[in-house]
């Protein structure tokens, strides 16, 4: 084979070659390169003079193999937040926009919120509200759609209960919630004989209760208390009485039944009325009842009159009756006594035992009658 066959031949040989124009690094580095330089920690060839970062550091190949320099990198404009916020507490992490600085950011955690609420009155409600860059609530008390009244709250349309006597209701217009109130109608008459009594402040309009008994009288009404007794207009032995038995006002009725009377038994012209007007007496012929003349020494702190004095006093008998009284619901007794009815003072001289004299005045009847007096009880 001769030269120039032997030029053209081409041949596969085993080996590291690098291309014309540049070199084999080093034995260690699989890498070519146009001239020597500096293997970083990266294991990649750096020329003469070439910058590079390799772990959050500034690398430099040095001239004339002396190496490699690395500088830690400064870290500018990192942020650090400070967490004045309730709820927030501080992280540090590697910085978003440069990862070989650490920065310091605020984290929110609920459970570092304070639990301490507002207590809120009738008419509000706890609401809580997370404003933009906090991390807990801002709790506040905030108005109902309610009416409250006496720490009660009524919903709009319910009535309100109030201790005036009014008919309220709960309105609202809006957002406006009040209470419209109007007086509370009572249709209420009472007849007669009877009173409004409430029996409470909230009573607004009470109930009828008795307060007289009710007697009509003359076309009309008359009332009556407990104890009163009224007579007929037209009957004087017709007697209303008014009593109060176990809290009930009760009128009863009762009627006196009179003797009879026979006008030929009494004396002239003594025919009348009794004291209430329901029946008919008189003074009667046999009553005995006279003026009787006697005489009698009088005597007066131990002095007597020298000789037998005249004087009068009434003696007989008068009548007296017993009956069953419809009124008084028992017997009723009359009683008449024989008495002075016309006295006059006459004057006496005495004898004393000293020898001295005395003027003394005494009571003469001149006038006798029967007149009506009180019967001891149990006798006529």
């Amino acid at each position: 084979m001769d030269a120039i066959e032997l030029n053209n031949y081409k041949r596969v040989v085993e080996g590291c070659f690098c291309a014309k124009g540049s070199m084999p690094f080093s034995m260690a580095i699989d890498a070519c390169v146009s001239d020597c330089g500096c293997v970083g920690p990266d294991n990649i060839p750096r020329k003469y003079g070439e910058s590079f970062e390799f772990n959050c550091e500034t690398c430099t190949c040095l001239e004339g193999g002396s190496g490699i320099t690395c500088q830690k990198r400064e870290c500018h404009h990192v942020r650090k937040e400070g967490c004045t916020r309730e709820g927030f507490y501080q992280v540090t992490q590697i910085s978003a926009t440069n990862k070989c600085c650490e920065e310091t950011v605020c984290r929110c955690d609920p459970s570092r919120c304070s639990r301490t609420f507002p207590k809120c009155g009738p008419g509000f409600e706890l609401k809580g509200d997370i404003e933009e860059g906090h991390c807990c609530p801002t709790y506040a008390c905030k108005p109902k759609h309610v009416c409250v009244s006496g720490n009660a709250e009524y919903l709009p349309g319910s009535h309100v209960y109030t201790e005036k006597c009014e008919n309220c209701i709960c309105a609202h217009d809006g957002n406006n919630f009040t209470i419209a109130c109007h007086p509370f109608a009572c249709n209420i008459h009472c007849p007669a004989g009877f009173k409004v009594k409430k029996n409470s402040p909230s009573d607004c309009c009470g109930t009828c209760v008795q307060t007289n008994c009710v007697v009509k009288y003359e076309g009309s009404y008359r009332l009556m208390n407990p104890g009163d007794e009224l007579p007929s207009m037209n009957d004087n032995c017709t007697m209303y009485k008014c009593s109060l038995i176990n809290d009930q006002f009760v009128t009863t009725v009762s009627q006196t039944s009179c003797p009879t009377l026979n006008e030929e038994d009494c004396e002239p012209g003594s025919i009348h009325r009794s004291l209430n007007g329901c029946c008919r007496t008189c003074i009667f012929k046999n009553d005995s009842c006279k003026i009787q003349a006697f005489d009698d020494y009088l005597t007066y702190q131990g002095c007597t009159s020298v000789t037998r004095v005249k004087m009068s006093r009434c003696e007989g008998s008068c009548r007296t009756s017993s009956m069953y009284s419809a009124h008084a619901q028992t017997m009723s007794h009359t009683c008449s006594c024989c008495q002075e009815v016309q006295t006059t003072t006459i004057k006496v001289k005495l004898r004393c035992p000293d020898g001295t004299s005395l003027d003394h005045k005494y009571i003469d009847v001149q006038e006798c009658k029967c007149t009506g007096t009180k019967c001891p009880d149990g006798n006529i």
